[in-house]
């Protein structure tokens, strides 16, 4: 996390280029292409059954027809209430957002308060920066991707894995952020779009599908180069950015040192304490280099542990002078805590990561978290302030003292300076802006003191910059640290015993912030981090920089790693030359620090405190509780009218006696997992394939308080869950093969999904479905910034697993402003519905969807004339009839009606003399059990079946018979049935109709009551067996 200069990414230029378009087709087979970089895990079994059973591949250009519905004989419609995000999903269910010609780029993510912060590796451009959205396209479901000849050796890192970066003449930029993900770095070359009808007989007779839809390769955006000039251009790439960002983080940590080490005892050594921090970060680099697993990461000096740093050095300091100690006795002293502090918090982190405690850390609080930062940025505002104007600024009070001339002409350079950077930082489109800048503004002020005659001494004396000193040697800083034996004469250990309490803050900071800048880089990721081996090597780094004597903590700054990954920095060359130039900055006998105008550090200081006290003092309304955001002021509040230890201390508890009060007033169980299922009744051959899709699907139940405690366990089982989604496969596929449900649908004259002719295309369905994880928060009475924040991380993870989270009875509008806030509910992120049988059916359609493709079952029909109807039934109906003639003959005894939406078609407790077979539309059939005694309900439901409200609500489509059962009974409605999407068209028979038909058609009367039967006991048996599921998730 480091105050450094937020570099930025800029959208690479497209060319005008022609784009041809291939696709696949196959009959009754969809185009399910897997592209090796970003594809989700998947089992051997799933992988050989998927490649034995892929579609041919034909050339195509075809425009794309209109999307068909998604259900056979009972449509499934979409929701009655839309999602609040619904986005449109390519032939295997999956998202596909749009059907112009550009679908693989990119749009710019909109900007929030945080979305250009200039901070590069603090926590604030994680929190508080928008969430980077959710790919169109899945990695699994990615397009097969055209590569140009001569490049495999950039498709592979050091470890062999799948690697695909932005031309290396085309770097990243400064300017608006793009997603880093390998699957949008494939859309570069790949392009998708258009549709093309698969042909072939479904099963069974059914109709021809041409659900299905193509698949295009695109020709490569780029000329295509030779292997060596693409190899050299990979080279020269991995340096040019090292160089980037060690020029900006070389400023930074001499700024860095003077915010450690501001107190005026230690200014005449600044020079040589600056050579410190290059040291540090020098070392922390070569550690992260060696040991991550990220070979473009970036690790440097932290700035969120400053604080902590620049404390015990001021604390030394005043503590010394106390005691009689010298100012070089007072400085070896502060040298060696320093180093003592790094080296234990470098042991805890590591033992953090050792024994698996990654997320423990974030049990802190965040509205404690952002007092603390919002006072890091006052700080840094402070000392900016004091570094330009060479005033002291340690209070409220001592603000006046820049009320003089000689402090108001240095501080105007130093504001333009902070503008100048800042409007670069938001306006900048090269990843050369930054360091130009910074490299301009010391040119320019040598230039000006050329012009007006004055000698760099001179200026020193008017302290512009520091004054010069002698040239040291590397080895001559070390004796700063004033140890000439092993008594220590030199070191004040009382004032050294009371800095203990800080290093355990020390810790606490480090290791949250660690961990923030791990959650941060795994957003951006394409494969999935490993949080405690990356704090062990966070651990590792501190402890080996402590022990070069070099006492400043640091970690990964994910900024600048992030910026390095989208540059296509993929060797550990890069890392090698940020350490490199930092090594040699400190090895060289002179100090840059008294070159450089101190405004220019003041500067760079201030732009680090405006801008973060914006972030978390500010904007951070929008991603937290009014409550909590009270909490936040109240923290930074205590820290600056007590010190820093007692004000976080004051800051946790506030936090803790708020949550004590809030979940003090709810009953918790906070986690359960649920029946999957909607309400939708659908076709025998469409629940034989939801049954076996189920193990795709998982719905759990959340309840109580969500708090910032809660919210990590109740993460780890979520992503247990989904793990299991993703392991179980070969299981599934082989206990379905076996299932004797198998034998039932032959029974029910469905072809099984297992015969041997359609095995290998249930296996291919199966793979390619896509993986659900359904949260319901209907009884969850509330959560915090953290909570909210925790499943933010969650989103991303399960989409690096390749698990699509959907979320259900969001009602709370102060819970959905912080999920959104925090990038879980939006545009491109996960769906949002208003009930948990509308998120299951979302999902159920998905399902079909993709078994539409590989010819499981037939696709949607949104109208059924009655000759349809009779024929689906035809298989079971005994003896041979004319269905057409028959339909007409009982057509003559109905009466054909029509319904708009809201509609009622029968009302609970009239009398039931008729029933109505749906012929158009979908009705919401709706029961309320303590509306009616008992004595009249057609079905005495037992208690263990009835919700907590007694009422329930199942969707039919067309082909269904409604109001049969009470008009057989001859008993008042138990059920109300409403048109509920679109116009419903139905035929009503009445009884006096009914009893005509029986006496003057007998045939008909066969064939309308073994219909009748049918429908109705399978009808039945679906209603109870989702009464029973819903039963079983009711809290």
């Amino acid at each position: 996390m480091l105050y450094s200069i937020q570099i930025r990414l800029a959208c690479i230029k497209w060319r005008d280029e022609c784009v041809s378009y291939r696709g696949r087709a196959a009959a009754g087979k969809p185009d399910i292409a897997m592209s090796s970089a970003g594809k989700s895990p998947r089992s051997a079994l799933s992988e050989r059954l998927l490649a034995s059973n892929s579609p041919a591949e034909v050339a195509i250009d075809i425009p794309r027809p209109a999307r068909p519905s998604t259900s056979a004989s009972e449509t499934a419609q979409e929701p009655t209430a839309s999602p609040r995000h619904l986005r449109r999903r390519n032939s295997g269910g999956h998202r596909n957002s749009t059907d112009s010609l550009d679908i693989g780029r990119r749009q710019a993510a909109s900007d929030d308060f945080g979305g250009k912060s200039p901070l590069l590796g603090s926590p604030w451009p994680y929190l508080m920066h928008k969430r980077h959205p959710a790919k169109e396209t899945p990695p699994e479901h990615a397009g097969p991707m055209t590569v140009p000849e001569g490049t495999e050796e950039d498709e592979h890192d050091e470890a062999g894995n799948a690697l695909v970066s932005a031309p290396a003449d085309e770097p990243a930029s400064m300017g608006t952020r793009r997603s880093g993900r390998i699957e949008d770095r494939l859309s570069f070359v790949s392009g998708r779009g258009g549709w093309h009808p698969t042909a072939g007989p479904e099963p069974n007779g059914e109709p021809l599908h041409t659900d299905g839809r193509g698949m295009e390769e695109g020709m490569p955006l780029m000329p295509e180069r030779p292997k060596q000039q693409k190899k050299a251009n990979r080279w020269i790439n991995e340096v040019l950015y090292g160089i980037i960002n060690a020029i900006v983080g070389a400023p930074t940590m001499i700024s860095f040192a003077a915010i450690v080490y501001q107190n005026e005892l230690y200014t005449p050594y600044l020079g040589q304490l600056a050579k410190l921090a290059f040291l540090a970060s020098a070392v922390h680099q070569t550690v992260f280099t060696m040991f991550s697993t990220l070979p473009f990461s970036v690790g440097q000096v932290q700035d969120v542990g400053l604080i902590f740093l620049s404390a015990m050095a001021s604390s030394i300091a005043l503590l010394c002078e106390e005691d009689g100690y010298e100012p070089r006795e007072a400085l070896g002293t502060s040298l060696l805590t320093l180093a003592i502090s790094t080296f234990i918090v470098g042991i805890l982190i590591m033992l953090v990561g050792y024994f698996k405690l990654a997320s423990l850390v974030q049990y802190v609080p965040l509205p404690t978290v952002g007092g603390y930062l919002g006072y890091v940025g006052y700080f840094c505002l402070a000392a900016g302030v004091n570094l330009a104007c060479n005033v002291e600024i340690n209070t409220f009070q001592s603000w006046k003292h820049i009320a003089n001339a000689d402090a108001l002409i240095k501080l105007a350079p130093a504001a333009g300076a902070t503008l100048v950077l800042l409007l670069t930082l938001k306006l900048g489109r090269s990843p050369l802006a930054l360091p130009v800048v910074l490299v301009c503004i010391p040119v320019i002020f040598h230039i000006v003191l050329l012009a007006t005659g004055t000698s760099l001494q001179q200026a020193a004396d008017a302290h512009w910059v520091q004054q010069p000193e002698p040239p040291r040697y590397f080895w001559q800083i070390y004796e700063l640290f004033n140890i000439h034996d092993t008594k220590f004469d030199g070191v004040s250990f009382s004032a050294m015993l009371q800095q203990f309490p800080k290093v355990i803050g020390l810790f606490v900071v480090v290791a949250f912030g660690s961990s923030l800048d791990v959650a941060a880089i795994q957003a951006d990721s394409p494969e999935p981090l490993d949080y405690n081996h990356e704090l062990k090597t966070v651990g590792l780094s501190n402890t080996v920089t402590a022990l070069t004597g070099a006492g400043l903590t640091g970690s990964y700054i994910f900024s600048q790693t992030i910026f390095s990954m989208r540059a296509g920095v993929h060797t550990r060359v890069h890392g090698a030359i940020i350490a490199g130039v930092e090594f040699a900055l400190f090895l060289l006998p002179i100090s840059i620090i008294h070159y450089l105008p101190n405004f220019f550090f003041g500067s760079l200081l201030m732009l680090f405190g405006v801008e973060i006290l914006a972030d978390w003092l500010i904007h951070s309304y929008k991603k937290v509780s009014r409550a909590e955001f009270v909490l936040l002021w109240a923290t930074f509040v205590a820290i600056m009218l007590t010190d820093l230890e007692r004000g976080i201390l004051i800051g946790i508890i506030m936090a803790v006696l708020y949550f004590a009060y809030s979940y003090a007033q709810v009953t918790v169980k906070a986690f359960t997992v649920v029946p999957t299922g909607s309400g939708v009744l659908r076709a025998v051959s469409e629940r034989d394939v939801l049954d076996l899709f189920n193990a795709r699907l998982a719905a759990i139940s959340l309840s109580g308080f969500i708090f910032f405690g809660s919210s990590v366990k109740i993460s780890d089982q979520v992503m247990a869950v989904a793990r299991t989604l993703v392991a179980h496969e070969d299981a599934v596929l082989e206990a379905e093969a076996s299932n004797p449900a198998q034998q039932k649908a032959r029974e029910l004259g469905v072809d099984p999904l297992w015969a041997p002719d359609r095995k290998a295309a249930t296996a291919a369905a199966f793979a390619a479905a896509p993986r659900f994880l359904l949260l319901d928060f209907r009884a969850v009475h509330g959560l915090d910034a953290t909570a909210a924040q925790t499943f933010g991380t969650l989103f991303n993870m399960l989409e690096s697993l390749g698990v699509e989270l959907v979320i259900t009875h969001m009602e709370n509008p102060e819970m959905e402003k912080l999920l959104r806030a925090h990038g879980v509910i939006g545009a491109n992120c996960c769906m949002a519905f208003p009930t948990t049988q509308e998120g299951m059916r979302y999902c159920e359609d998905q399902f079909l969807e993709v078994a539409q493709q590989h010819g499981l079952c037939r696709p949607s029909q949104t109208v059924l004339s009655l000759k349809d109807i009779l024929e689906l039934h035809a298989s079971v109906i005994p003896g041979k009839y004319d269905m057409a003639e028959v339909a007409k003959r009982l057509s003559n005894f109905m009466k054909e009606k029509s319904y708009e939406p809201g509609e009622c078609l029968t009302e609970m407790a009239e009398p039931a003399d008729s029933f109505y077979i749906i012929e158009e539309g979908t009705v919401s059939v709706e029961a309320s059990f303590g509306d009616i005694p008992l004595a009249q309900r057609a079905v005495s439901f037992p208690v263990n079946v009835a919700s907590p409200n007694n009422g329930w609500q199942f969707m039919f489509g067309p082909g269904t018979l409604t109001g049969a059962t009470d008009f057989v009974l001859r008993q008042p409605r138990t059920f109300r049935v409403i048109a509920h999407e679109g116009r419903v068209r139905a035929l009503c028979m009445h009884r006096s109709e009914f009893e005509a038909l029986a006496d003057q058609d007998r045939e008909g009367m066969i064939v309308l009551l073994t219909m009748l039967t049918r429908t109705s006991v399978v009808d039945a048996t679906h209603v109870w067996e989702q009464l029973a599921k819903q039963n079983a998730s009711a809290p």
